[in-house]
C-alpha cells in the first residue's frame, strides 16, 4: 500500500511504501517516517503565518480524510453528524484542497500503467519500482508541467464518486482518532476564517 503527501504542484514530497492493505490510513501514518519527522520537528514545514487581510496567525497543515488523526499539523473533517453550516463549509474547503493528492495519484497511475495491476516481483523490488516511479513523476512535472486537459478529466471523475466512509471505517475513526485541544482549536480557527470575509476570497486568488 502506498501513502503519499503531495504539494500544490501535484508532486510527491513524502511517501511510505509497503504497508499492509488492511491497515487504516491513520495506522499507516503513525508508522511512517513522515509522522516521526513531524513529531520530532524535523520535517521542513513552513512557519506559521498570518492569514490574508487578517491578524490571525495559523500553522501550515497537512490535509487528510476522516480516518486520519486530528493533530495541530494535520487537519481532518468534522464528523458528519449534526454539522453546523460553518463546519460544513470547513469540510468542503478541506476536501477541495485534498483533491490535489487524489489528482496526483491519478496523474501517476495514468502515466505509469504498471501501477494499475499487481507488480509481479519481490516485495522489496516492488517498493523500489514504486519509489522510482514517484521520483520520475516529480521530474516530469518539473520539466513539462501538468497536462491541464487530463487534470480536468481526473477532477470530473473525482466529483462523480461519493466520499462517504462505510460503517467499519467510521468505527475505526471513532476509536482511534482522539484529537487534542490544540488541534481542535486550530481547526476551529480555520473554520472561523472560512466563514469570514477572508475565507470568501476567490479560490484562485491565493
Amino acid at each position: 500500500m502506498l501513502q503519499e503527501l503531495a504539494d500544490a504542484r501535484y508532486r510527491f514530497i513524502s511517501l511510505h511504501v509497503g504497508a499492509y492493505g488492511k491497515q487504516s490510513d491513520g495506522g499507516i501514518f503513525r508508522h511512517s517516517s513522515l509522522y516521526q519527522l513531524l513529531v520530532s520537528n524535523n520535517f521542513s514545514m513552513p512557519s506559521a503565518r498570518k492569514l490574508p487581510l487578517s491578524d490571525v496567525e495559523l500553522p501550515f497543515v497537512i490535509l487528510g480524510v476522516e480516518t486520519y488523526p486530528l493533530l495541530s499539523y494535520l487537519m481532518r473533517p468534522y464528523p458528519r453528524r449534526q454539522l453546523t453550516e460553518s463546519q460544513r463549509l470547513f469540510n468542503y474547503r478541506l476536501n477541495r484542497g485534498r483533491r490535489l493528492v487524489e489528482s496526483a495519484f491519478g496523474i501517476l497511475a495514468g502515466k505509469w500503467r504498471i501501477l494499475n495491476k499487481p507488480i509481479e516481483t519481490s516485495p522489496d523490488m516492488a517498493d523500489r519500482i514504486v519509489k522510482c516511479i514517484c521520483v520520475l513523476h516529480n521530474t516530469v512535472i518539473d520539466i513539462e508541467g501538468v497536462d491541464e486537459a487530463f487534470l480536468l478529466e481526473l477532477q470530473n471523475q473525482e466529483d462523480s464518486f461519493s466520499t462517504n466512509l462505510d460503517e467499519h471505517e467510521r468505527q475505526v475513526t471513532r476509536s482511534n482518532n482522539r484529537s487534542n485541544l490544540r488541534a481542535r482549536r486550530v481547526r476551529d480557527a480555520f473554520t472561523v476564517c472560512f466563514n469570514s470575509d477572508v475565507g470568501r476570497l476567490p479560490e484562485n486568488s491565493h
